[in-house]
């Protein structure tokens, strides 16, 4: 009698947890910031030869349509600046770079400069120039929506990037997703909360 209760107490248990595990794994996802929350600078800030104030604040601008947008405002001191999305030792669950092999950028840059992101794998712990590309970001007066086909493999465990190679220019990043580019709408964008989660179009 008490191997029956037993039994049947386990499959109350998977009858009840798998569900919720499943919606778990269903939450979970490459990492996505959009600036819309003064608690997403926690994420950024690990950074190198960057402004520390600016590089530590959220910024409300108007872009070329008039449409507001919450951004990171970052100013390079140095040579070679870059940053973590995450921090240096990311706060996100790796990632497959099979499944996901592009990274989307919202930016509005000063001046046209070539942009690089290097990244770490499972494989190799260390930053180096075997992992990284290089990317061309032109100066636009409204934001631009970029897509970096990183080409990567493995599971992606961080990666940084480096916002051109100019001193004293500045950058505005309205966004950084894995999972796909983020749409801005005129209405007060809400906060993705999952990771991946696309807002809501017009």
């Amino acid at each position: 009698m008490n191997v029956m209760k037993i039994f049947v107490i386990l499959v109350l248990v998977c009858v009840f947890c798998f569900p919720m595990a499943v919606m778990a794994r269903r939450d979970t996802g490459p990492p996505e910031w959009t600036f819309d929350d003064v608690a997403e600078l926690a994420d950024w800030q690990d950074h190198y030869n960057l402004d520390p104030t600016s590089a530590s604040t959220i910024t409300k601008v108007r872009d070329s349509k008039g449409i507001e947008r919450n951004v990171l405002r970052i100013v390079a001191t140095g040579d070679n600046p870059y940053i973590y999305p995450g921090g240096a030792v990311p706060n996100w669950e790796p990632f497959s770079g099979y499944d996901y092999r592009t990274i989307y950028i919202g930016v509005r840059v000063e001046e046209s400069d070539t942009w690089t992101v290097d990244y770490i794998t499972g494989k190799d712990g260390e930053y180096d120039e075997g992992q990284s590309r290089e990317f061309r970001v032109e100066a636009e007066p409204g934001f631009v929506d970029l897509e970096f086909e990183m080409q990567w493999s493995g599971m992606i465990r961080g990666f940084r990037i480096h916002p051109g190679t100019t001193r004293n220019k500045m950058a505005e990043i309205d966004y950084v997703s894995l999972r796909g580019p983020v749409i801005v709408t005129q209405s007060p964008r809400r906060l993705a909360t999952t990771w991946g989660r696309i807002k809501d179009l017009l």
